[in-house]
């Protein structure tokens, strides 16, 4: 069992509702808020798991980038309980049942199978369909009546504006009719009753009643006779259409109690997912894990803890473990070296896991406690005339009597506020007894003989918390092996203590200290080099993994973004593909409008037309037998190629560069192109007419590169600095290999793929030093 008003022994102690306050800002209504704020650490493991689970859940429901929409979520239990004991609820808590319902409606639709549990939760809720819709139909969403809630409040409203509308003629007239007896020629309303501001002595002259004078006594508000039946008709139904609205109101509220036992239950669904899903906030926001609650030993581990109440920058993260034969942590170091705020983490991290919350750690494992008990701070009572001794060791008496195999206590500073001896005697016993028991007790001490029970003791973890000797600093690293020492005389010479104090009292106390305290403290601060030389080699290979997982990260994004670039060039040749036929269509389009236009310019407009055939009746014959590898020219075009593959009456050719399909009909046999060869003696002759391109297609790659090497001599020679090689795109072979070839030449400067008005990635553009 947990000890008596456990709420405020863990806000004492591990400032538990300040951690609960932090959680709650991530709930969205105040039923979750106040159920987080007031959560404790649970007794059956069965139910911590649930919970656990559902945060599990939730968090995978945030990392995704879902949201779930909660709007107009709020705590109706106040309505439903005065609608159950037959009090008429406004428009107002109308409204905001319905809001909740259509919030419920809104969850019950946010998840898939993908989260089963929060899915489960979602779809056991009742929509309460009937009352929504009726709400919404009589309800608007300031919370009035809607004027055409019912055909009789309708007319209602169309009554009360006519019969307005009738008393304003007839005021209108009344102040033409009696102006010189007026104040002012105008109308007021008292009591919701139409008045006119009379003349003192005329107050009398209309009839009706009066309703007051003003402050000077000189006009009267007069009701006139000819206004007041007309008032007495807008009273009465003003007075009807309020007894409808309120006959509404009822009506409505008894669909809320008739579906009062779904509504609560609908909230207390909605309270539970809201809740899980804050933690899952909470845990995602600050980094956290579920933790896993285990019951096999005392085996612990909470890996990168940070306490959630410190500046996220400038926390410092530490892995806190015990093994299963390890029953105690016992920590030390010198005082505000980051002691009590390592025993408040893991006490903290074990209450929250026992709540059913997540924990800031990259991983969690926690043993499953019965109890819980925590006796930290100075609990010193000058109501009951208790020292901080005894208070101390009040607590722990009880602590004593109770605890089992099952509990999880957590002392600091054992033994504290008595004589030294006595008291490191005092908490090795205590520490024993409780070892003994089977718990699993965090401690603090400053005492030496207590730190040499822990280093003898199987069952006991000495660590300590890093103190800077240089800067004379906390660092707040958690040092698990290690106990730390008080460094009481460095500390007290850095506040300037006097010289002589502190070789005095370094003189006592290396007269009482015993040798093998000596040999221990040697061992410690071995042990603690060796830590930090452990600590620099791990830091070493983390950066070497860390430059490796770089490096192929953004080989990985070079690659993508090469293999986008491609894709986009080839969509963009494509795309002006298409863009030249269409060109093209339009040409031949004009061509027939233009029939008396001059054959030669027809000529020229045709030469304007590329990849594009002649229409069906303009074929012409062939009896050719044309094969695969057979070079051909395209009859109308000035285009040559080989041909790759035949369909049909269609062949693809290999021309320019580029891939096109073309009849059969209009393809005609021709011998393949021979490029000449230059000798040697002709480097030195200058021709007057070069040709800035060389076309290599048909080519092996051994002819094609031989040629490509004379005619870029030749170039050279006649001080060409840019020129065209097309070698067609096919398999990429002589593409590759021209490249290669590129790249290995003397007098080359650049080379880039032309563009596709130049071929393509079926040519390359060389540019020449």
């Amino acid at each position: 069992m947990f000890v008596e008003n456990y709420q405020e022994e863990l806000n004492k102690a591990i400032d538990f509702d300040r951690v609960l306050e932090q959680v709650a800002s991530f709930a969205s209504f105040s039923c979750s808020k106040n159920e987080i704020k007031d959560s404790l650490p649970l007794h059956d493991r069965m139910e911590i798991m649930e919970h656990l689970d559902l945060v599990k859940e939730g968090l995978e429901f945030v990392r995704s980038g879902s949201i779930l929409n909660m709007a107009g979520c709020h705590d109706v239990s106040g309505y439903v309980a005065k609608a159950s004991k037959r009090m008429i609820l406004n428009g107002k808590e109308l409204l905001d049942i319905m809001t909740f319902l259509v919030a419920c409606r809104s969850v019950y639709n946010a998840f898939d199978e993908t989260y089963p549990l929060l899915n489960d939760h979602a779809r056991s809720m009742t929509l309460c369909t009937d009352l929504v819709t009726s709400i919404q139909k009589q309800i608007d969403m300031t919370g009035s009546i809607k004027e055409d809630a019912t055909s009789l409040l309708k007319n209602k409203h169309k009554e009360l504006i006519d019969t307005r509308l009738d008393l304003q003629t007839r005021s209108r007239s009344f102040l033409k009719k009696n102006n010189s007896k007026l104040m002012e020629a105008m109308t007021t309303t008292v009591s919701n009753r139409l008045c006119v501001l009379v003349k003192a002595q005329d107050k009398y002259s209309f009839g009706g009643m009066i309703h007051g004078s003003s402050q000077s006594g000189l006009a009267y508000y007069v009701e006139p006779q000819e206004f007041t039946s007309l008032n007495n008709r807008i009273q009465m139904i003003i007075s009807e259409i309020e007894e409808e609205k309120q006959r509404i109101c009822k009506e409505l509220t008894k669909k809320v109690a008739s579906n009062s036992i779904a509504i609560s239950s609908n909230l207390e669904t909605m309270t539970l997912i809201d809740t899980e899903l804050a933690k899952a906030r909470w845990a995602y926001r600050y980094d956290g894990c579920i933790p896993v609650i285990q019951t096999r030993d005392h085996a612990l581990l909470l890996e990168h803890a940070r306490h959630p109440l410190i500046d996220e920058k400038k926390v410092v993260a530490n892995n806190y473990t015990l093994k299963s034969n390890e029953y105690c942590l016992m920590i030390s170091g010198p005082n505000m070296g980051g002691k009590t705020v390592t025993l408040k983490t893991v006490g903290l991290f074990v209450a929250l896991s026992h709540c059913g919350f997540p924990v800031l750690c990259h991983k969690a494992t926690i043993p499953f406690y019965t109890s819980m008990y925590f006796d930290i701070g100075d609990n010193q009572s000058i109501e009951n005339n208790l020292s901080t001794f005894s208070s101390h060791i009040s607590k722990i008496s009880t602590i004593c009597n109770e605890c089992d195999e099952r509990s999880f206590v957590l002392l600091d500073e054992v033994g504290n506020g008595t004589d030294p001896l006595q008291g490191a005697s005092l908490a090795v016993a205590i520490l024993d007894f409780l070892i003994n028991k089977g718990c699993t007790i965090i401690t603090s001490t400053h005492y030496s003989q207590v730190k040499a029970f822990g280093k003898a003791n199987e069952h006991i973890l000495v660590s300590s918390v890093e103190f800077d000797k240089d800067t004379l600093k906390p660092t707040y690293r958690y040092i698990p092996g290690v106990s730390g020492a008080s460094y009481a005389f460095d500390i007290a010479a850095q506040y300037h203590l006097n010289a002589a104090i502190l070789d005095k009292a370094v003189q006592f106390k290396n007269e009482n200290e015993q040798n093998v305290e000596k040999e221990l403290e040697k061992l410690e601060k071995l042990q603690n080099d060796v830590l930090k030389q452990k600590d620099r080699f791990n830091k070493l290979i983390q950066d070497a993994h860390r430059l490796q997982k770089e490096a192929a990260q953004k080989q990985e994004e070079l690659d993508a973004k090469k293999m986008r670039f491609d894709r986009e060039y080839e969509e963009k040749l494509n795309d002006m593909l298409e863009e030249k036929r269409s060109e093209a269509k339009e040409i031949i389009n004009e061509l027939r409008k233009q029939k008396h236009q001059k054959i030669h310019e027809q000529t020229q407009m045709m030469h304007k037309i590329n990849l594009l055939g002649p229409e069906k009746e303009e074929e012409p014959e062939t009896s050719e037998d044309l094969k695969v590898g057979d070079y051909v020219r395209v009859v109308d075009l000035n285009s040559h190629g080989e041909i790759l593959d035949i369909r049909k009456k269609e062949a693809t050719i290999l021309t320019n560069g580029m891939k096109m399909k073309i009849k059969l009909s209009r393809l005609k046999k021709m011998p393949r192109p021979q490029i000449k060869k230059v000798s040697s003696s002709s480097v030195d002759r200058v021709f007057k007419r070069f040709p800035l391109e060389i076309n290599l297609i048909g080519m092996h790659v051994e002819e094609g590169l031989k040629a490509l090497d004379d005619y870029l001599d030749q170039a050279v020679a006649h001080k060409v600095k840019q020129v065209r090689v097309i070698h067609g795109m096919g398999t990429g072979k002589l593409r590759n290999a021209v490249w290669r070839d590129l790249d290995k030449h003397p007098q080359v400067k650049s080379k880039t793929s032309a563009g596709p008005s130049e071929g393509g990635l079926g040519a390359t553009i060389v540019v020449l030093k």
